[in-house]
């Protein structure tokens, strides 16, 4: 039986990859949502209808399950825009999932959220128990919208919150292409006096969860996604070295000098803060075990194998 899933911003980082992980599922029709839908005309082809977020939010449209992707990403130069986020975050969830809830025929409601709806700094593994203390923009416009879904969700449909670790990938941009370009240009990594560990998921094994949920409708609910090991960051640095033919250097600076360069950032612009170094330095480790259990079967990707993909393709279209 053939199922048209919509996804919102279908021509980001995940919405693309997702778009070609099931165009080989003839099953499975793929309708297209974006802000400006004159910017992805070119992939009319390639869908089976393409809205913008206004003809969406019409809710005239039936579809079997809406997953929203779309939003306002984290902004890593940590810029303050705390209205931007709320709009795209918060408020467009919102129409989106009205929309859903309207649609008699839809099932599922898939919610790409965030780790970061809990703590830019855990003291420990974080599972789905943790209690959500949200300390940016991004976390708390995020947690909000999860708010709404869950205190909204009826009992005769399918509601999914997926609070992802840092995804990697093949043409993605974040905080591994900032580690990358430091160890290909001979930068020194500075705090090798800490060789903590932090948790990624991959995005094969992102598009492989999303597949699995449209069409077995796992156990709704809330799920934190991860792959299965979380990597040190001394081996992180080692595995980029391996991708770009570089020397992988890694400085074991004084953990009390860095502590006083940060706290010296708190009052004047500098490269490091406390909370840029605890960001640094502290473990961030995702359990994903409550999802395991509810796929029965095992991540397709390896976290190793995963990092080796994205870290090959940075370093083809970086030139290394």
């Amino acid at each position: 039986m053939e199922k048209e899933i919509l996804i919102t911003g279908i021509s980001g980082f995940i919405g693309t990859n997702l778009r070609k992980y099931l165009k080989e599922d003839t099953h499975i029709k793929i309708s297209g949502c974006s802000r400006d839908k004159e910017k992805v005309k070119h992939l009319d082809d390639q869908l089976q209808n393409i809205y913008s977020n206004n003809e969406i939010f019409d809710c005239t449209r039936s579809f079997d399950s809406y997953i929203h992707l779309s939003g306002k990403v984290h902004d890593i130069k940590e810029e303050k825009n705390e209205d931007e986020y709320f709009k795209a975050n918060y408020e467009m969830t919102k129409k989106l999932f009205d929309c859903f809830l309207s649609d008699t025929q839809s099932k599922n409601f898939i919610f790409l959220s965030t780790i970061h709806v809990l703590t830019e700094e855990p003291e420990m593994e974080l599972d789905e128990s943790y209690k959500p203390k949200p300390f940016t923009p991004y976390g708390k416009s995020k947690f909000m919208a999860e708010q709404y879904i869950r205190e909204n969700c009826p009992p005769d449909k399918n509601c999914y919150i997926l609070r992802p670790s840092m995804i990697h990938g093949p043409g993605n941009k974040g905080n591994l292409n900032l580690l990358f370009n430091l160890v290909k240009y001979g930068i020194p990594y500075p705090v090798g006096a800490y060789n903590n560990k932090r948790s990624f998921v991959s995005i094969e094994n992102l598009c492989f969860i999303l597949k699995e949920i449209i069409e077995r409708e796992i156990e709704p609910g809330l799920y934190h996604i991860a792959d299965d090991e979380p990597t040190y960051t001394h081996d992180l640095v080692k595995l980029i070295a391996d991708a770009t033919g570089k020397r992988g250097r890694i400085w074991n600076v004084n953990p009390k000098l860095l502590k006083t360069l940060a706290k010296f950032g708190n009052n004047v612009p500098f490269l490091i803060n406390e909370h840029r170094l605890k960001k640094l330095t502290g473990d961030f480790i995702v359990s994903n075990k409550k999802l395991k259990k509810a796929l029965g079967k095992p991540l397709p990707v390896s976290s190793k194998e995963g990092l080796h993909r994205t870290l090959n393709s940075l370093s083809i279209h970086s030139g290394s």
